[in-house]
């Protein structure tokens, strides 16, 4: 394919990577102090390290997709350091990081995809 259309379609060397973060909380904290960790998170974490995320959550459990700020994808050390600053909070119960994927087409393993849907039968 040439590199045009592999520009146009973001892929080989054009291709953006991302990752998942998810957080819980530890059941002690208020919820108050869930909107502060919150905010926390994206100025030290995210913002810090020239990362940008999209997601969300309820009460203790938030997910997130971490992307660049930039074009281009987040590298190992900026995928690290989100993983040191959330293991280095106190009111972090758990965290996970996930595992780089392709940002505009979707995880290999699990594809987005819909199935293919039936027409109502108009009788």
């Amino acid at each position: 394919m040439r590199k045009r259309l592999r520009k146009k379609r973001r892929l080989g060397e054009f291709r953006e990577n991302l990752f998942g973060a998810r957080y819980s909380l530890r059941a002690a904290a208020p919820v108050e102090a869930g909107d502060e960790f919150l905010w926390r998170f994206l100025e030290n974490a995210i913002e810090a390290n020239r990362l940008s995320c999209g997601g969300g959550g309820q009460g203790r459990v938030w997910e997130f997709y971490v992307s660049s700020a930039r074009r281009g994808s987040p590298t190992e050390a900026q995928r690290a350091a989100v993983g040191e600053w959330l293991g280095q909070q106190a009111e972090t119960e758990t965290y996970t990081l996930g595992d780089f994927f392709d940002g505009w087409h979707g995880p290999e393993e699990a594809p987005y995809r819909s199935a293919p849907r039936q027409r109502a039968s108009s009788t």
